[in-house]
C-alpha cells in the first residue's frame, strides 16, 4: 500500500515521534510511506536521514489551495492509495486533495481542545474524511458530542519504544551540571512550556512541597512560547533556587532515571506520552484528570490523579509520594506493566494498519 503521510509542523514534538515510529512499523510490514512536508522542517531532515521518500510541500494554513493542488500532484505521481494527516492543518488540505481525487482519507487526532458544531466543522470531519484515528477515548467523545458518527473514529493509542531505554549512560555529568545533591528528592516534568500543559499550577504547588521537603528540586525540561513568563513566576514566588528550566534534551533517559517522581499538571492532554515515558522508568506519576491522562494513569495504583488547575491537590499528591517511598515503588512497578502492555509502539502501529485495511468499508459516497 503506497501512503501518504502530512505533516504541517515545523519543530519536533510528539506527533512527529509518533509519526515517525508509525512509518517505521509500517516499512517492516511491507507498506510504501511517502511524507509530504514543511520544507526544511525537522520531521524532513529526519525522514531523509532515515530514507524515507519525502515530498516538501510548504502549507500555509488549513485553506492553502496552492497547497491542496501540489498534495493532488503527489497523490497521482506517486500512486497513492490512502492519506493520512497527522496535524490539524494538513486535515484540510490533505482532505481536500484525497476527495478531488477519490482515494480514503484517514486523520489522527491528538489534541482534546473542543470541535465547534458548525458547518465548516461538519464538512471537514463527516464529508471531507472518511476515518478518524482518536489516540484516547476522551477525544473520541469530544468528536462524538461535536456530531461525528461513532462509526468514523477509531481509538488507537500511542505507543512508545519500550526499549529506548535499555542503555543508560552514568548519569553523574547530570549532578554535576544542575549541581545536584544525590539526597535531594527530584521532581521532573517534560512538556513544551505552553497553556495547556499547566507549569503554573505546578509552580504555585512547590512552596507547600518545599514547606515539608525544603530540598525538593524540580527539573523543568522543554521549551516553549511561555518560558520567560515562567521564569518570572518562579522567581516572584521565590522559588528559583528549587526550580531548574534545562530546556530541550536529548537525554531523556538519563534524566528520567534520576527523578524520584513525575509530574504532569496539564488541563488539556489528548494522552501524553511523556506520561508513558516516565512509566515506562518505573517512576510512580503525578498528573491531572485531564483529556485522556486517566486512560495511562490508574488512580492509586500506577500513580495519583488530581483535579486540573489545583495546585493544592498536586502539593498534597507529591507530599504523599515522597513521605511514602515504598507505596511510590509499588507504583512505579506497575507503571512499566502496563505500558508494556498498552502503550508499545508495535500495537499502535497494528492499530493504525486495521483502520487502513478497513478503507474498503468506507469507499467516499458510502459507509
Amino acid at each position: 500500500m503506497n501512503i501518504l503521510h502530512i505533516n504541517t509542523e515545523c519543530g519536533w514534538r510528539g506527533g512527529e515521534v509518533q509519526m515517525m515510529y508509525l512509518m517505521d512499523g509500517l516499512r517492516i510490514k511491507k507498506h510504501n510511506n511517502i511524507i509530504s512536508a514543511q520544507p526544511n522542517s525537522v520531521l524532513v531532515r529526519r525522514a531523509i536521514s532515515n530514507n524515507f521518500r519525502v515530498c516538501p510541500v510548504k502549507m500555509q494554513g488549513e485553506l492553502d489551495f496552492k497547497a491542496v493542488r501540489s498534495i493532488c500532484r503527489i497523490i497521482t505521481d506517486e500512486r497513492i492509495d490512502i492519506v493520512h494527516a497527522h496535524t490539524s492543518h494538513a486535515h484540510t488540505i490533505g482532505a481536500v486533495a484525497a476527495k478531488i481525487k477519490k482515494i480514503p482519507f484517514v486523520v489522527t487526532r491528538r489534541v482534546d481542545f473542543k470541535v465547534a458544531r458548525n458547518v465548516f466543522s461538519n464538512i471537514k470531519y463527516n464529508y471531507l474524511t472518511n476515518k478518524i484515528i482518536a489516540i484516547s477515548n476522551a477525544i473520541k467523545n469530544i468528536l462524538i458530542n461535536a456530531g461525528v458518527p461513532q462509526n468514523k473514529i477509531a481509538v488507537v493509542y500511542s505507543g512508545i519504544d519500550i526499549a529506548k531505554f535499555n542503555n543508560i549512560s552514568n548519569t553523574q555529568y547530570l549532578y554535576k551540571e544542575f549541581n545536584l545533591s544525590k539526597y535531594s528528592p527530584v521532581i521532573g516534568t517534560i512538556a513544551h512550556l505552553t497553556d495547556h500543559k499547566g507549569h503554573k499550577y505546578l509552580f504555585d504547588a512547590v512552596p507547600d512541597v518545599l514547606k515539608k521537603f525544603p530540598n525538593t528540586v524540580f527539573l523543568i525540561i522543554g521549551k516553549g512560547e511561555l518560558e520567560q513568563a515562567l521564569k518570572k513566576q518562579v522567581k516572584e514566588l521565590d522559588i528559583t533556587g528549587n526550580v531548574i528550566f534545562t530546556g530541550f534534551r536529548k537525554d531523556i533517559g538519563e534524566l528520567l532515571s534520576i527523578m524520584d517522581l513525575f509530574v504532569l499538571p496539564s488541563h488539556l492532554e489528548g494522552l501524553c506520552t511523556s506520561l508513558m515515558d516516565a512509566m515506562l522508568m518505573k517512576l510512580p506519576v503525578i498528573a491531572t484528570t485531564a483529556g485522556g491522562i486517566p486512560e495511562v494513569v490508574v488512580h492509586k495504583e500506577t500513580g495519583i490523579l488530581a483535579l486540573p488547575k489545583n495546585p493544592k491537590a498536586l502539593a498534597h499528591a507529591i507530599i504523599q509520594l515522597l513521605s511514602n517511598k515504598e507505596e511510590a515503588k509499588k507504583m512505579g512497578e506497575r507503571g512499566l506493566k502496563q505500558v508494556n502492555s498498552m502503550f508499545n509502539v508495535s500495537r499502535m502501529v497494528e492499530g493504525t494498519e486495521k483502520v487502513y485495511m478497513s478503507r474498503a468499508k468506507f469507499v467516499f459516497g458510502r459507509q
